[in-house]
Parts: structure tokens; C-alpha cells; sequence
């Protein structure tokens, strides 16, 4: 469907329904979250495309017209009537209307913990695009939202409610156009580097994720926090770069950030039972010392 038929579907629902503008939601703290602002939007530019902007909550936007999509983490790609654009607090984005185009929209905008909960379930920075199947129905399930009263806890928790199933049908019609967890891949090779790799918070910026959110979504995808992993996967680098006997242990530590070679050796034995001049003398003598095998570094 494009953006004239849209627009004109739309004119006519004002019969029925008279919502155009933003509307916004009184702030109710419940366990599903809270919707916050939304609103249906004609013939405006989107946000524009001389900055990007950083919503600080979730949005969901249902284009009615033609325009285009960018954002900080690459995604640069032409939208049509029907696509829907998921907004990340924490990613820089940008969207609206190109040369000729002509932007219409319905938005729902909503934040809280319970709604972090599904970037691990598929809700992903990496793909924040897709088409929905037959728009119209879904542009009624957003007017349905944006019509909802909230003047108390209960009616709030009734329409984050209906976000949550919202957000939980529209991924189920995304193409599979990616691994849901794409964002791990990404995360655990940043996690791997040495010095002048990014911190914590930059990755989890760089991911669109809040910090938390990211420490969180890992932990239960791994099995372990992000700093864990980082400390892991430089011990196992270090493990190896031992085998070079030209390099110092004051080198390696600080090839992998370390404070200096003591700090190395001691967290080197607390992860593998056995020191780094343990290791090198096996390495020199090539054989095992005396007393308990030496374990293999885990990967």
C-alpha cells in the first residue's frame, strides 16, 4: 500500500476516530513498563537527517509514507507504507522523508525494565526494519493503543500490555534476516581485544544497549558478566603469548591491559592453578614439572 493510499485510508478514519498529533500518557511505575508518548503524524519530516538523535526510550513506528532510515550502527536502508522501525533508547537514529517523498507515521513511544527484556528476544538493534503484512490492521492496533485511557496503575499496566503483545506479533512476522542474537558476535569479539580496545559502557553504547541492559542480556546468554569473559578470553591470549620466551611477561601485560606482570600472574594462577614461570619451564623443558598436570588454558 503506498503513502496516498494511506493517507486517504487515514482521512477517512477521522470520522471515527479524531487523533492526529502527539498525545502523551500519564507516568504510572508497574512491572510491564509504562507507554509514555505516541501519536499520528502527517506530511512531517520524521526527525530530519541533520543529526541523529537519541530517543532515551523505546519507540515503535509505523510508517504510512516513504522515506529512509539511519542509524550509528550502519543501517541505512529505504522505508515504504507498512515498514515498522524499532527505536532503541541508547542507539543514534534518524528517519523521515527523502527528495520528492511525502512522511506520515503512527508512534508509540514506552519505557521500563520489562521491555529490555526482549532484546534477548529478538528485538535487535542490528535489525531495526522490517514489513508488517497487511498495515492496515496494524495501524488499527496502534490507534487501539493510542486511544487506550491511562488515568491509573491499571489502566497503564493494560497498555504497556498491549505493547508487549504488540511488539511479541510483530517480531513473529520478521523475515529471518538475521541471528536475533547477531549482537553477541559483536560483543564477545570487542570483549576479546587487548589495549585500546573499548570499554564496557562503549560496547554496550556501540550496541545500542544501556549498560545494564547489556551486562544483563549477556550474563544470560553466557553464562557469565562481560568483564568475566574480557578477563577470560585475555588469560587464555596471555596463555599463548607465553610460548614466545622473547617476550616479557611485563610485554604481554601490557599488550592485554593488565596493570603490570604481577597483576597478570596473579590473576594467570587464580584462573589456571599454576603460575606463568610454571608454564615456561614446562614450555623450556618440554616436559611436565613435578606434582599435578598442568591444565589447558580455557578458550
Amino acid at each position: 500500500m503506498d503513502g496516498l493510499v494511506f493517507r486517504m485510508y487515514f482521512l477517512a478514519m477521522d470520522e471515527e476516530r479524531e487523533l492526529e498529533g502527539i498525545v502523551s500518557f500519564a507516568a504510572f511505575e508497574a512491572p510491564p513498563g509504562m507507554i509514555r508518548f505516541g501519536g499520528r503524524l502527517l506530511g512531517t519530516g520524521g526527525t530530519g537527517f541533520n543529526n541523529y538523535r537519541t530517543y532515551g526510550m523505546f519507540a515503535l513506528v509505523l510508517v504510512l509514507g516513504n522515506g529512509a532510515y539511519r542509524d550509528k550502527l550502519g543501517t541505512n536502508r529505504r522505508v515504504t507504507a507498512g515498514d515498522l522501525i524499532a527505536v532503541f533508547p541508547d542507539l543514534a537514529h534518524q528517519y523521515g522523508p527523502e527528495a520528492g517523498d511525502v512522511w506520515d507515521e503512527l508512534f508509540i513511544s514506552f519505557e521500563g525494565a520489562a521491555f529490555d527484556q526482549w532484546r534477548i528476544h529478538g528485538l535487535d538493534p542490528a535489525h531495526p526494519v522490517w514489513s508488517l503484512p497487511t498495515p492496515e490492521e496494524w495501524a488499527e492496533r496502534f490507534m487501539t493503543i493510542l486511544m487506550m485511557p491511562v488515568t491509573n496503575k491499571p489502566e497503564s499496566c493494560a497498555a504497556a500490555s498491549a505493547i508487549h503483545l504488540l511488539i511479541a506479533e510483530a517480531l513473529a512476522l520478521r523475515p529471518p534476516d538475521g541471528d536475533p542474537n547477531a549482537w553477541l558476535e559483536a560483543a564477545c569479539q570487542s570483549l576479546s581485544g587487548g589495549t585500546g580496545a573499548p570499554s564496557l559502557q562503549e560496547i554496550a553504547t556501540n550496541l545500542g544497549m544501556g549498560y545494564e541492559t547489556f551486562r544483563k542480556a549477556f550474563r544470560t546468554v553466557m553464562g557469565e558478566s562481560p568483564a568475566r569473559y574480557r578477563k577470560r578470553r585475555r588469560l587464555a591470549q596471555a596463555a599463548v603469548m607465553m610460548k614466545r620466551l622473547d617476550l616479557s611477561l611485563e610485554m604481554i601485560a601490557d599488550a592485554l591491559d593488565f596493570c603490570d606482570g604481577f597483576h597478570l600472574s596473579k590473576a594467570f594462577k587464580a584462573e589456571y592453578g599454576y603460575s606463568p614461570a610454571q608454564l615456561r619451564r614446562q614450555l623450556h623443558d618440554q616436559k611436565e614439572p613435578a606434582g599435578p598436570r598442568i591444565r589447558s588454558p580455557r578458550t
